[in-house]
Order: C-alpha cells, then structure tokens, then sequence
C-alpha cells in the first residue's frame, strides 16, 4: 500500500484583493492580482464565469508566477466573478477516494458540486463567496483499501477592504438634560477600523488626546460622552469616520433640554356648578415646548367636559412631558347642585 498526501506546514491563505470591482471597456486588457501564501507554495488556478479552469496561460490569458491573471481583448462575455482555488491532492494504490470533513461536521466526498462548495474529483475543494463565518478546520481524509492518510487545513479568512460605514448612517436629533451626562453615537465598521473625528458647534476638532480642562471625552467605540452639559454645548456636532479607502460624515443636533414646569396649580378644590361647563386650565413650560395629557377620573382621553354631573367629579391629573422629563398636577373638583 502506498499513500501519498502533501503535509501542509502552513495552510493557503490568499490576500483579499485591493479592486473586488474592476469596469473595463470591450478590447482593452485587465489584470487580476492573486496572491497567496501558504508553505509549500499554493498552487494558483483560475475558473472562469463560464466555469472553465485556468490553470496555465494561453492565446488570452496569461497566468504570471505570482498567480495574477491577464486577459488580453476583454469581451462582454467575460464579464462576472472569477474564483480563485488551490490544489489538495493524494496519490495512492489504489487510487484513493477523497473525503472533505466540514467544519460543522458535514462529510463531502468527491466528486460534489453543490450551491457554494464544490469538491472536484481531483481533490481540490472550493468554496464559492467566501465569507468570514467560513473560518474553521477543514480535514480532508484520503483512503483506500491499504489505509488512510489526513490532511488538516485551517483555513482563515480575511475580511475585504471596506470603505467606513456609520451603524447609523442617518442624522439625529439628541435631547438632554441641563447637567446630565449625554454620550452621542458616531460608532462605524469598515476595514481597515476607520478613524472617528469629532468637531464641536463652535468649531473646535477633538484631537483623540485626554484633555484635563475639557468636559468632552472620546471613547474608541466611536462615541463621546459630554459631561454636565451646559447650554453653550447646544448646537451641531460633526462626527467623521475615515480609513484608507474613504471618509463619511454625519451631523448630530444636541440640544439641552429643560424638564417641564406646570406654571397653574390649584390651591384647593375646583367648584362648578353641576350642568355647567367645566374649564381647568393646565399651562406649562419647558424645552422643547411640551405637550400636555389628561387624565380624566375613570377613563383616560382629551379633557372634554359639557353637562357636568355628580359622576365627574374627582381628581384630574395634568401631565407635560418632553423629552427632557416629565411633570404632572393634580386637580381636585366639586360640583353644586340645585334642585327646583
């Protein structure tokens, strides 16, 4: 028995490319780099949109040493995604039979062709839209009747170059409290992490550095933390986020808020006159300006009250809310009665 199986010291990985997306126009020429490490050597093949295999050059395409690939006259017709694999051979007598064991435990032997992954009858495993969550130990087992042979690949892959992204990519509108603490979100993703820059309303950059005179504090997640705001750090924030590959920027309106103030408290209980309108007046300040709710005793709705009767006396609760706070009074009524 005979089995003879590559040992892999360090498994293939392969560089995302810098240009994920080229345009080119029909007849001109275009490169695709590849490169990948991995001891010994990886081996470099190409398959095309049409599903054919590039491993050597030819009238069109020219395969360099480094495993970029240069097609001469672009056409229409070679337009799509070009996949990149490398080699997992055994040699044995019998000829053996390839098995790939999955990472989730799922065995695939060859030949396989599936949605994604493909296991040729040569061996080769490829992996079609790799994405990071494919990261794992992938085993692949030669036999025959004489024995068996494996081979353990770890295969780790890399996240591609991604221009920043803000998590929330839209404008906002920020509400605090005088003197409460209030932290504002300018967290983004992108690769490489982009740099997050903050510029106050009155102009001034953060530099990232602590300063001890300042309230404001940077945090690495892409937040800042503004403590006891004042009514001067009111205004427009500009947050920016910036890598190698490009920059953004977003606008964030703070304003400091004042918690709702009921200006009309009763003193003692309301009296009306039963079948008599009743009025009670609920005024407030606040910043912003806040809105007003009733509740009303026994149900809850806008505070109409026509024809009074016995049945609406009791206590009325008037609430101003904002989105600073909250404030509520209480009204007590009473109503006369006259019989004839």
């Amino acid at each position: 028995m005979h089995v003879h199986i590559t040992v892999v010291t360090a498994a293939p990985r392969i560089n995302p490319p810098s240009q994920p997306h080229i345009r080119v126009k029909p007849g001109g020429n275009i490169r695709f780099d590849c490169e990948a490490l991995g001891e010994p050597k990886p081996k470099i093949l190409w398959i095309l949109p049409t599903n054919d295999v590039i491993a050597a050059s030819n009238e069109r395409y020219l395969m360099h040493v480094n495993g970029s690939l240069d097609i001469r006259d672009v056409k229409p017709t070679d337009a799509g995604d070009y996949v990149k694999f490398i080699d997992c051979k055994a040699e044995g007598d019998p000829t053996p039979s390839i098995t790939w064991i999955m990472p989730d435990n799922i065995f695939l032997t060859a030949p396989y062709f599936g949605s994604r992954i493909n296991v040729h009858r040569n061996g080769t495993l490829e992996i079609h839209n790799v994405r990071p969550t494919d990261t794992g130990e992938f085993i692949c087992l030669a036999r025959n009747d004489g024995g068996e042979a494996v081979m353990v690949v770890q295969l780790e892959v890399s996240r591609m170059l991604q221009r920043p992204i803000f998590k929330n990519p839209f404008n906002e509108r920020v509400v605090s409290r005088f003197g409460k603490n209030v932290i504002l979100n300018c967290s983004a993703d992108g690769n490489p992490l982009p740099e997050i820059m903050w510029i106050l309303p009155n102009g001034t950059r953060l530099t990232g550095r602590p300063n001890t005179g300042s309230h404001h504090q940077e945090h690495s997640d892409g937040t800042l933390t503004i403590f006891n705001p004042r009514k001067e750090d009111a205004g427009k924030y500009r947050c920016g986020a910036k890598n190698s590959l490009g920059y953004i920027e977003k606008l964030i309106i703070l304003e400091i808020g004042q918690k709702p103030y009921i200006l009309t408290r009763p003193r003692g209980i309301i009296r009306s006159v039963s079948g008599e309108p009743l009025y009670l007046h609920c005024l407030s300040d606040g910043s912003p300006r806040p809105r007003i709710y009733w509740t009303i005793p026994g149900e809850n709705g806008t505070l109409v009250v026509h024809d009074t009767t016995l049945h609406d006396r009791g206590n009325y609760v008037c609430r101003a809310r904002n989105e600073a706070g909250e404030e509520e009074t209480k009204l007590l009524t009473s109503f006369l009665f006259f019989f004839l």
